[in-house]
């Protein structure tokens, strides 16, 4: 979901320069009138967990729908198996508002209970492991009113902008049972869904999966949407109004021959053509879109379907499988929500506490279409994000504990989306290697499809796709809180450039010290600008850097891979000392490798040069001495990973060099 603009009724093309995502800002301000109803929301599926002891495997929704009611009548099947060594009663969720007719367990008439908003029926004897039931629930009533991350989990409206009326549906997070009876659990993935809606002539209705059939029944259609692809409950989905229908087709990379249908439900309103206009003027975009994303993260997951737009008048867009709901179209809320069909609903976090995996990677998409598509706005795009997360000093990704059920946490504007998006970033950083990262991206992807991941699963698979430890870095940017400050000075000499860094931290009692990769950029007389790559590890980094040329200015972390702010950069001519030619020559004259390192590292001197070689780690303990000869080989296999310093001095003791070495 997307963050919320100040003005909704904007539909140009671009960046937006928003304050909150657009999901994010309306689902906190419609909890805050819902404290109660959430509260008894959150606490429904955790009651009656024990007692869903099946998996789903299909459910048909047949409902009669309008645009202008939020009334519900029809019927659900579900189709599941039992997974425990016996059932004896089958439990599921449906609001008390709605009155319940009947229930068919296989086919036969049953007597059934409810408790709130429970409905448990005892089959004629339980049923044994791995046994395959149908349950069908008739039903009708009107859903409540909140509950959802944004607004209500089924609503009807206008939009102010059109003048159009519609009825959709907004699950997210825990109330698809507002309309519809289902089982609330995200690890339980339904493998296929049909939703079949009955509606009045003039209308359209949007949903997922394939529309496979329109059958006349009266004065009356019957939409019929079959999807094969698992789908978990909340992104089971319906969209009812007056629409015209805008369709597109993409074609990506891994699909030469064939294309993606992208099938667009816009308000049909004659009044309104420039409206149309617009939006089908950015919608034109979206083909190139879909395809970049599949070249980024594999290819688009329901590619045998379909993907589309329904509108609904919410400030925002929910992710609904392959039909995204959205108020308007503007070209990021559309990437964002794209996005989402890999992270969120190919692969759907684990719990709620991991919605990094969701809404995390879609701001991150964002970026991504920012910088590729739209590089123009990429510089404003990432400043929006950094300036939001900075706007305040502490804050973390993370959420744990009861604040797994609080959707004013979960979908945090400034710590879910864009904190959450900036680290991702920061990692493909620390992993130096775009190839590397995104073949990542598209393996966890692939092992991860149509199922479910922890941050953990990703945490995992990530060192051993990439070989590179990741816990510092998710202790720090996403267990952690708060952000680096670096007061930078430097100093410029003919072929040389010293760089002194000094790190603070907004929120030390949780880091005290950022550690990690930072760039500078150099600016030379009668040269091209260089990047170097360092280790910012100690408060106080002092960075000699040899080349050709004059140097005259540094810029700090010039691409922005890292939330953080600077204080300067400021020439320091104090910096210039006695001892830094002979630094230099040394630093020129011996070569360093790997570093990082697994363990095993080389020292060469072509010199040969006549020095002593230490190893310390951070305390200051000696853990190595050798004399340094034209090659000497350090281990520090037996070591734990961290970091540690490297200290050659000569005969008499005067320390000449130094360098951090990092262990993986």
């Amino acid at each position: 979901m997307k963050k919320l603009l100040l003005s909704i009724a904007l539909f140009g093309v671009g960046f937006v320069n928003a304050q909150q995502h657009l999901c994010s800002k309306s689902k906190q301000a419609s909890m805050g009138a819902h404290i109660a109803h959430q509260a008894r929301t959150s606490a429904l599926t955790p009651q009656i967990s024990h007692e869903l002891k099946y998996d789903v495997k299909f459910v048909h929704l047949m409902l009669n729908l309008e645009r202008n009611t939020k009334f519900v009548s029809g019927g659900v099947k579900t189709v599941a198996t039992v997974t425990a060594a016996a059932m004896d009663t089958f439990a599921c969720s449906l609001h008390e508002n709605h009155t319940i007719d009947s229930i068919r367990f296989n086919g036969v008439l049953m007597p059934f209970t409810r408790n709130d908003s429970t409905v448990k029926v005892k089959p004629a004897s339980p049923l044994t492991n791995s046994q395959s039931f149908t349950v069908t629930i008739y039903y009708k009533g009107t859903p409540p009113v909140g509950g959802s991350a944004i607004g209500s989990g089924f609503s009807t409206g206008n939009s102010t902008s059109w003048g159009n009326q519609v009825t959709w549906s907004l699950s997210e997070a825990i109330v698809a049972y507002h309309w519809w009876p289902c089982k609330q659990i995200l690890t339980d993935k339904i493998d296929s869904s049909w939703v079949f809606v009955t509606t009045d002539s003039l209308n359209k209705v949007g949903s997922n999966g394939l529309l496979k059939n329109v059958v006349v029944v009266g004065n009356k259609k019957r939409y019929e949407w079959k999807s094969r692809t698992p789908i978990n409950y909340y992104l089971i989905s319906v969209a009812v109004a007056k629409y015209k229908e805008y369709n597109l087709y993409a074609h990506p990379m891994y699909l030469p021959n064939d294309s993606i249908l992208i099938q667009n439900y816009i308000y049909d309103n004659a009044l309104n053509n420039t409206l149309f206009n617009n939006q089908k003027t950015i919608l034109n975009k979206m083909p190139q879109v879909l395809e970049f994303e599949s070249k980024m993260f594999g290819m688009y997951p329901f590619y045998k379907e379909k993907y589309g737009h329904s509108m609904a008048p919410f400030g925002g867009g929910m992710e609904h499988q392959t039909m995204t709901s959205l108020g308007f179209f503007d070209y990021y809320i559309d990437a964002h929500e794209l996005g989402h069909q890999w992270w969120g609903d190919n692969v759907t976090c684990k719990s709620w506490g991991d919605i990094w995996i969701n809404e995390g990677f879609a701001s991150y998409t964002e970026h991504l279409v920012a910088q590729y598509l739209d590089n123009s706005n990429f510089a404003s795009n990432l400043n929006s994000a950094h300036n939001s997360v900075m706007g305040q000093p502490g804050g973390k990704v993370w959420v744990t504990g009861q604040d797994t059920m609080d959707s004013n946490v979960i979908f945090d504007s400034r710590l879910t989306y864009d904190k959450g998006g900036a680290i991702i970033r920061t990692l493909q950083f620390l992993t130096n290697n775009d190839s590397t990262w995104f073949n990542c991206l598209r393996g966890f992807q692939n092992t991860y499809k149509n199922s479910n991941a922890s941050v953990i699963d990703f945490k995992n698979y990530y060192q051993t796709f990439t070989g590179t430890n990741a816990t510092q870095f998710f202790n720090q940017w996403y267990y952690g809180e708060g952000y680096p400050t670096f007061n930078v000075k430097y100093y410029g000499a003919p072929g040389q450039m010293i760089i002194q860094s000094t790190q603070t931290t907004s929120f030390p009692s949780s880091i005290p010290l950022f550690i990690t990769p930072m760039e500078y950029k150099i600016t030379r007389t009668a040269m091209p600008d260089t990047v170097v790559r360092v280790m910012h590890s100690s408060a106080i980094e002092t960075y000699t850097i040899n080349m050709l040329g004059a140097p005259t200015g540094v810029v700090c972390d010039p691409n922005n891979w890292v939330i953080n702010k600077v204080i300067g950069p400021v020439a320091d001519p104090s910096l210039g000392g006695v001892g830094i030619s002979e630094n230099s020559v040394l630093f020129s004259e011996i070569k360093i490798g790997p570093n990082p390192t697994k363990g095993i590292f080389t020292i060469s001197n072509d010199k040969n040069l006549e020095e002593k070689t230490e190893i310390f780690d951070m305390t200051g303990k000696k853990l190595m001495e050798k004399k340094l000869s034209s090659e000497i080989i350090f281990d520090l296999s037996n070591c734990a990973n961290g970091i540690y310093i490297l200290k050659i001095s000569d005969v008499n003791g005067n320390e000449k060099y130094s360098q951090k070495i990092i262990k993986e």
